[in-house]
């Protein structure tokens, strides 16, 4: 008996002290006397002063305030705040602080990353795609600040871009086997959007045959289904089936043919594009003119390259129309051996490949199932 009255009274005085807390925080939030002096510095330098003065007086709120206060760079502090205030829903008012820190106190990309997400949260995609902007301005070669432009971007529905954004992410990943679905199918959707159902059952091939562990993927499979009941792949998307010798051990050599122009090509998994050194492109009369630039990253370094299209490529009795070719630039390094380009997943994801010691196959996959590359 005497414990649970002893349990009872502990109760009670847990009870006494929220509530009485909870009215002091009413109270001195209505009579704006909640927040120190020395906090004001930060709440002001920051304009915080719409957060509720209960929030901005929580202890890790309030420690973050006064260093930043006394230090106006601390990067720590700066880093516990955007969280708290991230934490209490203050979303817009994170960003601001993160994006007014790195104007005053030098480059600090993980911030502006996170403004940007913040500035998403919010629905303020304009914004979100200009910090977007200064990522990939300040590092030309960081996939995740693509992603998050083309975040941006696809927020604002200016589709185009978003996919662009998208796929110069991919192009720079040099190990497709550890990224999530997540790039690809925002990429796969862009597709849709624009009603290129084809092109978008390719993106989630092309994240499918990655790994191998991929290939029975059911939310992946589920998905190129639904694609697949939008639009019937015409032949010349993808069409013929083949089968070659290869070399244990050995890179896969092809003759490839690129709008009528036959060259030899290492047949590579791990390329985004099909790419092209410039002499063969200009053999090939692949159009340059409109090319955009596009960065790549290679067994060979990181590369910068013309974006075009060709309008057909074949290997063997296998043929598909419409290809993204990637072009070395003016000053890029030729692949040496003979060798006029790399055939990529921008011609493989249309198929299904199987790969043993021996040979490889290569056949178009039937609609609504996910093609995959299958190493044996």
């Amino acid at each position: 008996m005497t414990h649970a009255i002893r349990r009872t009274r502990k109760v009670d005085s847990l009870i006494k002290a929220t509530l009485i807390g909870a009215a002091l925080s009413l109270l001195l939030g209505a009579c704006g006397q909640s927040m120190p002096d020395e906090l004001k510095p930060a709440v002001d330098q920051y304009h915080l002063n719409t957060v509720a003065s209960t929030d901005l007086s929580a202890p890790d709120t309030s420690r973050a305030l006064l260093q930043l206060s006394h230090d106006a760079c601390n990067r720590d502090a700066m880093n516990v705040l955007a969280a708290r205030l991230e934490h209490t829903g203050y979303r817009r008012e994170a960003a601001n602080a993160l994006v007014q820190f790195v104007d005053q106190c030098g480059p600090a990309n993980a911030f502006l990353d996170a403004a940007a997400k913040d500035l998403m949260a919010v629905g303020d995609y304009q914004a979100a795609a200009s910090l977007g902007e200064r990522l990939v301005q300040a590092n030309a070669t960081n996939p995740q600040f693509y992603f998050t432009r083309g975040r941006a971007r696809e927020g604002a529905k200016d589709y185009d871009a978003a996919l662009a954004d998208y796929m110069q992410a991919i192009a720079l990943i040099p190990d497709l086997s550890s990224v999530s679905s997540n790039l690809f199918i925002r990429a796969a959707d862009m597709h849709a959007k624009a009603g290129r159902y084809c092109e978008a059952i390719s993106m989630i091939r092309m994240w499918m045959s990655a790994a191998p562990g991929r290939a029975n993927h059911p939310q992946a499979q589920q998905q190129i289904a639904s694609y697949a009941t939008r639009e019937s792949c015409p032949t010349s998307f993808a069409s013929g089936s083949d089968s070659f010798a290869r070399q244990a051990g050995k890179t896969i050599q092809v003759r490839a043919v690129v709008n009528g122009v036959s060259g030899t090509f290492i047949v590579d998994t791990g390329a985004t594009y099909v790419f092209v050194t410039r002499n063969f492109a200009q053999r090939a009369q692949l159009p340059l003119e409109q090319a955009r630039d596009v960065r790549l990253t290679t067994a060979n370094g990181p590369r910068v390259a013309l974006l075009t299209q060709a309008a057909s490529v074949k290997v063997g009795h296998v043929a598909a129309d419409h290809v993204d070719v990637t072009v070395e630039d003016s000053h890029g390094r030729a692949l040496g051996n003979g060798v006029d380009g790399l055939l990529g997943q921008s011609f493989l994801s249309r198929f299904q490949t199987e790969f043993t010691p021996t040979h490889w196959s290569i056949r178009p996959a039937p609609q609504g199932v996910a093609g995959s590359t299958h190493a044996g």
